[in-house]
């Protein structure tokens, strides 16, 4: 005869038993899924980054074919010329954009926003700062003036990342002649020790924070393993 169901020795967890696993399960998940998330969200910044550094340089190229030599591109804009200098040199050779004009901190400032959902930010035709996520920029606390004539920007390096274009500067040695490049203006090295140090150095003590973008790139556009800052 069959065993009964009801007799049978076969074992079982019991509910509490289950509810102490399912707690288990529910810590684990709890400690790692923010790593796991965190993770994904520098992946997804990382891919933004080396979009908007090569779809700007292919704008620059571009453009170049019908204003000549970037070296010789006015090397800066003011409030009344910056419309016209963006338009001419940059807008029409830029896909799928819409833009705005605001003013801020430094003057004039123009917002590029992207189908991709990301926003980047031209100051006065050289300072560039990129949103890789456009929900991230708050015109109000973009760049915070100080009573000493200097800027605050506490967002830099995790909400946005500088760049900047200025060709025809002969005295900056990381931008004379080149694209849209990463943020290493006054540097005169490109380690990771020139791009963590000082008031515009990647690091929790600088007020700026615009050379972590190059220190991004110069780790092979990854976020190093030991990146001060939880980027958005």
């Amino acid at each position: 005869m069959l065993p009964s169901l009801l007799t049978s020795n076969k074992s079982a967890f019991t509910l509490a038993e289950v509810l102490i696993t399912l707690g288990i399960i529910g810590v684990v998940a709890a400690m790692t899924l923010p790593t796991l998330v965190q993770k994904k969200t520098n992946s997804e910044v990382e891919a933004k980054l080396q979009k908007i550094y090569s779809a700007m340089n292919q704008a620059v190229m571009l453009s170049e074919i019908d204003n000549g030599p970037k070296e010789y591109w006015p090397p800066s804009c003011t409030e009344t010329t910056c419309e016209e200098y963006y338009n001419k040199y940059f807008l029409k050779y830029l896909k799928n954009v819409s833009h705005k004009e605001f003013n801020g901190y430094g003057g004039y400032n123009i917002a590029i926003y992207f189908t991709d959902g990301t926003l980047l930010i031209g100051k006065a035709g050289y300072d560039y700062y990129f949103f890789p996520n456009a929900k991230n920029f708050d015109e109000e606390s973009f760049g915070v003036g100080t009573d000493d004539g200097g800027v605050i920007r506490n967002d830099c390096g995790t909400a946005y990342f500088a760049f900047r274009f200025a060709p025809s500067y002969k005295n900056d040695k990381f931008h004379y002649q080149k694209g849209f490049e990463p943020y290493r203006h006054s540097l005169e090295e490109n380690t990771k020790e020139a791009l963590t140090e000082g008031p515009y150095g990647c690091d929790l003590k600088s007020t700026a924070k615009v050379f972590c973008t190059a220190w991004i790139q110069l780790n092979g556009w990854k976020i190093p393993d030991d990146y001060p800052f939880t980027v958005k």
